[in-house]
């Protein structure tokens, strides 16, 4: 689903679309004003076929490639992590999930690098979900700068972007530790902070972001994750009381170590049955499962697109360098031809010339 986004795509993204644009610097040192989401509507935000705030089955054969341990920055959760890099590091796909003592999830994210875009493709996409979540994006889009690639934000759903402050930013920035999960529109938090880039703290309750990164070629990266900071929050309240630092989380690696919170509860509100949950949940890990399947297909088959285009290109390349060689070969023996000739009719024109000579000293020679 991704290749070669010219860069009037970055304007396209806001003309004649039901999202709402969003300026970067808008949201400096204050939250977006986003309305409470309710236990049941969070149930809609999935990710690789597990829903916010439902059950992690751990026990089940697709988590038990999963690592997990108790979360270093989120006291009383749980940390889940998976990893994929082929051996020459040409792609990256990674997966992380938080859930609580009690196994709901609140926190589910994936990662994909390289990801390809079309010009047309993150529109299609955000247009997707939104006609899926049933409400309008909240877009963000990074300001272009140059040396920088072309970033966007989409939002639904109650989260609440939080920018850090200028010393938060410096922390970042040094490879200091920070609490809560941050995203940015770079890969990589460390390179958004020293490029003056706006970092952010997921805040808020319930909802899904997806991020797309990427050069004037289409290639960049892909992340998206579903969360509800309001369970996860309180717990951010007590790491920062603990006087050893968490680690600093990493988008280029899309699995962020998390910040601690004493044991949340999962949402139990407004959910008729236990059977009707669990078959809402079976439904919804189909769907999910489906859009993730749909993705890698997209990522493999424009990873193979962009080959056979490298490919051609260094055809057209070789081709042009043959052609060029012809052609000096082409002017060269022209030049040794024309010489040749030039030498043969000077020759001819001397031999010529003492023939007549010879011709005339005879002739004088028979008169005398």
């Amino acid at each position: 689903m991704w290749k070669r986004p010219a860069s009037p795509f970055a304007f396209m993204l806001f003309l004649g679309t039901p999202v709402l644009a969003l300026n970067a610097n808008d949201l400096r040192n204050k939250l977006v004003e986003i309305p409470k989401a309710s236990p049941a509507a969070a149930l809609r935000y999935a990710v690789d076929g597990l829903a916010l705030g439902a059950q992690v089955k751990s026990g089940s054969e697709r988590y038990q490639r999963y690592q997990c341990s108790p979360s270093d920055q989120f006291s009383g959760f749980i940390s889940c992590n998976e990893e994929h890099t082929t051996p020459r590091k040409e792609l990256t796909r990674s997966h992380s999930i938080l859930q609580s003592q009690d196994g709901a999830a609140y926190y589910i994210n994936s990662y994909f690098e390289p990801a390809f875009f079309d010009p047309n493709d993150i529109q299609n996409e955000i247009n997707r979900m939104s006609s899926e979540f049933g409400q309008p994006a909240r877009v963000i889009q990074m300001p272009q700068r140059e040396g920088l690639p072309n970033a966007v934000i989409a939002i639904w759903g109650a989260i609440q972007l939080e920018q850090l402050n200028p010393d938060e930013v410096s922390k970042v920035a040094s490879g200091g530790s920070h609490p809560g999960i941050l995203v940015s529109f770079l890969g990589d938090l460390e390179r958004s902070a020293k490029a003056s880039v706006p970092v952010y703290r997921l805040a808020g309750s319930a909802g899904f972001l997806w991020a797309a990164t990427f050069d004037q070629n289409g290639k960049g990266v892909l992340r998206y994750l579903a969360i509800d900071d309001s369970k996860i929050e309180p717990s951010r309240q007590i790491a920062s009381n603990k006087p050893a630092p968490a680690p600093t989380p990493s988008f280029e690696s899309g699995n962020q170590t998390m910040s601690s919170q004493g044991p949340a509860n999962p949402p139990v509100a407004a959910q008729p049955s236990l059977q009707q949950q669990e078959l809402r949940s079976q439904t919804e890990d189909a769907q999910a499962q489906g859009k993730e399947s749909e993705y890698r297909s997209d990522l493999e088959k424009q990873k193979r697109l962009a080959e056979e285009a490298d490919r051609q290109r260094q055809e057209a390349q070789q081709l042009a360098t043959i052609i060029e060689v012809v052609i000096a070969i082409f002017v060269l023996l022209c030049g040794v031809a024309v010489a040749t000739f030039l030498r043969t009719k000077r020759q001819t024109a001397l031999k010529q010339t003492k023939i007549c000579e010879e011709d005339q000293i005879a002739s004088e020679d028979s008169r005398t």
